[in-house]
């Protein structure tokens, strides 16, 4: 057993009816959450370590989670601990504490982004339409509403990421990649940045982090949708724009597959695409959370999302989709 896993084992075989632990693994890709790869004499779970001590974002999740498989969105379930409840708190060295949840292991595998084709590209996009002709657009629980900071508040906050990057003792090249686009936002927030855009359209749940990492591929169809964590109230072209972007890096071969796979399954008018795209646009050019997250909040796993310069906002780059 890796040594990560060692500290785990007593929690779990005594918070889970699962059987004596064999192995842990982490898990690489959480980027808000720990996440192992659990094997037991009766099967293979996930187990989710949460970071935040926050019991109201992971109880959301896990309501989520139950609306999703209620309308027949296959999705890995929870597995409830002995006291009936979903999340639990793990005891042991390094994880005394922290609430966890254990799912049961999702179908299929994703697919590397490099290796997206048009077939994957298509079926990435009707099954994003089946989720959504699926799920209720209202819940009987509270979800955040999609909005987005003010030109000024977003400014001040790159301005201590800026300082909290040059703060540190050596910079590393996704570090300088960092600092440079930052300073590139700042002076684009300074001189031409968006105005705020209302969305048109009705706002509704959502998975909110719709994109190939999530999406679990069996036989070259999705099998299953992970990852609730960031549930939305929002214009689903909103989550439509940000695969596309995410996903597909808009890619013009690959987007006109998903899409029309899309509309093949739910119709999705012109006027309405566009305005999701205006506002994902206007959103993403205020979007901080990545860069908070590695230099402020001291969460390593979104480095790996951090692009080397220069920053383009993203209606320039959508603009060479027409």
């Amino acid at each position: 057993m890796n040594e990560a896993g060692a500290t785990f084992t007593e929690g779990l075989e005594t918070l889970w009816s699962v059987g004596p632990v064999r192995q842990i693994t982490a898990v690489c890709g959480g980027s808000i959450n720990g996440a192992y790869r659990v094997q037991t004499r009766d099967g293979t779970y996930h187990l989710r370590v949460y970071r935040t001590p926050d019991r109201t974002q992971i109880d959301r999740e896990h309501a989520a989670i139950a609306v999703a498989l209620a309308s027949g969105v296959p999705t890995p379930a929870l597995l409830p601990a002995h006291d009936g409840n979903t999340v639990a708190r793990l005891h042991g060295t390094g994880a005394d504490g922290a609430w966890a949840a254990l799912f049961a292991q999702a179908a299929g595998a994703p697919i590397p982004r490099s290796a997206l084709c048009m077939k994957t590209a298509s079926a990435l996009g009707a099954f994003l339409a089946q989720v959504h002709s699926r799920l209720p657009a209202e819940v009987p629980f509270a979800v955040p509403v999609l909005c987005a900071s003010s030109v000024e508040h977003t400014a001040q906050r790159l301005e201590r990421i800026e300082q909290a990057i040059l703060s540190l003792p050596v910079l590393e090249e996704i570090d300088r990649w960092a600092l440079t686009r930052t300073r590139q936002r700042l002076a684009h927030l300074r001189s031409v940045p968006l105005r705020d855009v209302v969305p048109s359209f009705p706002f509704r749940f959502l998975h909110g982090d719709y994109h190939d990492g999530n999406v679990f591929f069996q036989d070259w169809q999705p099998a299953s949708l992970t990852d609730w964590e960031q549930t939305r109230r929002g214009p689903r072209a909103w989550e439509i724009v940000r695969t596309i972007d995410l996903s597909l890096e808009l890619l013009p071969q690959l987007c006109r597959a998903f899409l029309c796979a899309y509309r093949a399954h739910f119709p999705l008018p012109c006027d309405e695409l566009q305005n999701g795209a205006r506002f994902y646009a206007m959103s993403q050019e205020r979007n901080v959370w990545t860069y908070e997250s590695v230099y402020l909040n001291g969460n390593p796993g979104p480095r790996r999302f951090i692009r080397p310069p220069p920053y383009v906002p993203f209606l320039t780059r959508w603009q060479t989709l027409k």
